[in-house]
């Protein structure tokens, strides 16, 4: 289509403009809409007639969108034809073509359509054609892109309408190495291209199976979790319970000695009599009793929390600990012995 017949027909496109309807049927465009999209073509068509193809099919592909009129779409797919665009340009041409035009549609209309026709006839046998084929291992998984767009598995091996022009083919997939390869396709002409995936020896490998059929998780390079922090509670308390025993005994040890002191001050020669000092006697026994146990349970306490703290985190040596006791102490006839289990820390005897 030359330029002095577009510039004739540039009239008649305004006015189709006007008649032209919603390119969606389910949604109603505003006035507001309706009056952008009318001034977005008007501008299109003029850039089209300038021959500024490159800003006019962004202003017409806009009005497009929310109009349809077959001299917008025409005049689209004619700029998209001359910029080398040819699939995309005989798409939209073809659709003006094959329009069904109500018999009192605007003669800008039925203009547009022929003229359409035209254009299309003449940029068909342009059209190159491309088979993409790619050799790779039964099962594998892929993607194919021809100039950074993703080619459809069931376009390859077959010849595929291509824009005339240099190409680049990739094709990739996990743990594959990435193939590429271009070519240059004259109008009209007919090429192929073959790929080849080839293994990444550097790939992730997959997870092997496991006896169930599922898959193992898949290697991240981090260490496996640690297990749970040992509990250290039980060991602190029974060291506790030690630094009092001690204090306790230390506590009545000093008053046993006291009272101690007091008879041998009271007394010659180590004999009272009982009637006098037997308060005192009584009283110093007991301090000694009481300050004798502590100690011993002082030293059970230490002893215990010294254990569980050597032994915690071995669940093999906490039970074992339940059973046998080897912290055991007898003092006089009292008798005392801790108790340790996982859970529990504590003391019993008798006294």
């Amino acid at each position: 289509m030359n330029k002095r017949a577009m510039r004739g027909a540039a009239p008649f496109a305004m006015v189709a403009l006007l008649c032209a309807t919603p390119a969606s049927a389910q949604e109603e465009p505003s006035a507001a809409d309706m009056g952008a999209a009318r001034a977005l073509g008007q501008d299109g068509v003029k850039l089209a007639e300038s021959g500024n193809c490159e800003e006019a099919v962004d202003k017409l592909t806009r009005a497009e969108k929310i109009f349809h009129a077959p001299t917008t779409l025409a005049r689209l797919g004619e700029c998209q034809v001359q910029m080398g665009k040819l699939v995309e340009g005989t798409e939209n041409l073809n659709r003006v073509s094959r329009e069904n035009l109500a018999p009192n549609a605007p003669t800008a209309f039925k203009d547009a359509q022929e003229r359409a026709r035209k254009v299309l006839a003449e940029a068909k046998p342009r059209i190159a054609k491309l088979k993409i084929a790619v050799a790779a291992p039964a099962g594998a998984q892929f993607v194919v892109k021809l100039d950074g767009e993703p080619v459809p598995t069931a376009n390859l091996n077959t010849n595929r309408p291509t824009d005339p022009g240099e190409h680049v083919v990739e094709a990739s997939g996990p743990g594959y190495k990435v193939a590429i390869a271009k070519v240059r396709l004259a109008e009209g002409a007919q090429d192929s291209v073959a790929l080849t995936l080839e293994v990444d020896p550097n790939a992730p490998k997959a997870p092997p199976p496991t006896p169930g059929g599922t898959l193992a998780p898949p290697a991240t390079g981090q260490a496996p979790e640690s297990p749970a922090p040992p509990n250290r509670v039980p060991a602190y308390v029974a060291l506790g319970v030690g630094a009092v025993g001690l204090g306790v005994g230390a506590v009545f040890g000093i008053v046993a000695l006291g009272k101690k002191s007091d008879l041998d001050g009271a007394c010659s020669n180590k004999v009272c009599p009982s009637s006098a000092q037997q308060d005192t006697i009584d009283s110093g026994k007991t301090a000694g009793t009481v300050s004798t146990i502590g100690f011993a349970v002082g030293i059970v306490g230490a002893g215990v929390g010294t254990y569980l703290l050597l032994t915690s985190g071995s669940s093999a040596r906490s039970s074992a600990a339940t059973t046998a006791n080897p912290l055991r102490v007898r003092v006089g006839s009292a008798r005392i012995e801790p108790t340790l289990s996982t859970e529990r820390v504590g003391l019993a005897g008798t006294f």
